[in-house]
């Protein structure tokens, strides 16, 4: 199966990563295929992102078990799956 950022660039589309949120740029994307692309988002995120599933788990935890708010959670989750690498 062809990777689904290949899939976009063929069409023109672009997928960009800012900390562990993604926006795409539609290109010539028909909106059958952005439909695909968002059915398939989370393929997608892991694909532009390796660290995504990881980023999600350290997130959840400070959330739900550590009280957390879900912005703080997220932010302070980025910052320690990053620092990792």
């Amino acid at each position: 199966m062809t990777p689904i950022l290949d899939r976009i660039r063929a069409n023109s589309g672009e997928v960009i990563r800012e900390g562990w949120r993604i926006k795409l740029r539609r290109g010539r994307l028909t909106d059958d295929a952005l439909a695909w692309v968002a059915r398939n988002r989370d393929a997608l995120h892991r694909e532009v992102w390796p660290l995504v599933d990881d980023w999600q788990e350290r997130s959840s935890i400070r959330e739900f078990d550590g009280g957390q708010d879900r912005t703080t959670a997220e932010a302070a989750a980025y910052e320690e799956v990053t620092a990792r690498c």
